[in-house]
């Protein structure tokens, strides 16, 4: 690895049975822009131990001595980590001064409220994170709450995916109700977080202004009726930026009644209107 460290700017391991310096790993790859690591063995079968699986505490402090320490670093992914709020407290001290990662990915790991209100300091005003995923942690009502305030201020998040966690309806009422006028997410996830009444009145709210740059969102498998449903399209008339709208597997009773058909055109015509104002 040290003879070709100035030729290194990617390192993936997708699979890693021991649990070494990090810090030391960093430091030998002084180009290093992107960092992912998962701390375990695939297709264990009935060998399983617990032991190989997830993210120590020396690992975390070694990471976050990497995080502050490293000059390049602008993506960082740690899937699939049993990552905790206390673990994710040791990486904050490397994050929370860290001002060149623009990706963070913690998807699939045990990040709880406690964890959110920790991560919401780097969404401030002067927040550099372009793309944020926390699909499948154990995020909250208070958990959207902490996010939705932080993206108050916000004005560099393109990318948010909030897949498969507990938002529930307030949760998720309370996120959305934290886009202003300067928000610029554009890629929204927000599947499998049982939202219902209360969060699609708040984004009918966003979609109605027309004034985010929203352009993917992603609302299937939660809990919209036919008149949830119904309302965004009509909230849609006057929206000329979402081109894809996910509503699949939500308590409608039809996916083929005539609502569905017209936002898919309203859909179309936004795509084809920004492809055309591209070219």
């Amino acid at each position: 690895m040290s003879a070709c460290q100035d030729y290194i700017f990617t390192l993936t391991t997708q699979q890693l049975l021991g649990h070494p310096d990090v810090e030391l790993i960093c430091k030998m790859l002084p180009n290093l822009t992107k960092l992912e690591i998962t701390y375990g063995v695939k297709k264990i079968g009935m060998k399983y131990d617990r032991m190989l699986f997830g993210m120590k505490i020396s690992d975390a402090n070694c990471l976050a001595k990497c995080i502050l320490d490293s000059e390049n670093l602008t993506t960082l992914a740690l899937q699939s980590n049993l990552i905790d709020d206390d673990l994710l407290r040791m990486l904050m001290t490397g994050l929370i001064k860290n001002s060149k990662i623009t990706h963070l990915d913690l998807a699939h790991n045990k990040i709880t409220n406690h964890g959110i209100r920790l991560l919401s300091k780097l969404l401030g005003a002067s927040s550099v994170l372009t793309s944020l995923n926390l699909a499948d942690n154990q995020i909250h009502a208070e958990g959207g709450r902490y996010l939705g305030r932080a993206l108050r201020a916000n004005e560099s998040l393109i990318e948010l995916n909030l897949r498969l966690n507990r938002l529930v309806d307030e949760g998720g009422r309370m996120l959305l109700e934290g886009f202003s006028n300067t928000c610029t997410i554009t890629y929204l996830t927000l599947s499998g977080n049982s939202l219902a009444k209360e969060s699609s009145a708040a984004l009918i709210r966003i979609l109605e202004g027309g004034n985010l740059p929203i352009r993917t969102l992603d609302l299937s498998c939660n809990e919209f009726t036919d008149e949830d449903i119904e309302s965004m399209g009509q909230a849609l008339d006057t929206n000329k930026v979402l081109m894809s709208m996910d509503l699949r597997m939500n308590s409608t009773s039809s996916e083929d009644l005539a609502v569905h058909d017209k936002i898919r055109k309203i859909l179309h015509r936004n795509e084809l209107s920004l492809t055309t104002n591209y070219f």
